[in-house]
């Protein structure tokens, strides 16, 4: 479960929380498999440490129609 950033905070730059919850699972995949995170943190869950990196606009999600 994500406490940090607040699911509001996270929610301000999404349209939906399905959306939400697919980039952020997604670029917590990638710090699992090996990627460096792009924030400095103590937080040890690569869930955490990705919520934490989109509401920094350290990655955005990018739409099939966009």
């Amino acid at each position: 479960m994500i406490t940090e950033p607040n699911v509001e905070e996270l929610l301000k730059k999404s349209t939906n929380r399905y959306e939400l919850a697919v980039a952020v699972s997604r670029r917590g995949r990638q710090i699992v498999d090996g990627k460096e995170p792009k924030v400095k943190t103590d937080k040890k869950s690569p869930i955490t440490i990705s919520a934490l990196e989109f509401v920094e606009d350290k990655y955005s999600i990018v739409r099939k129609d966009d």
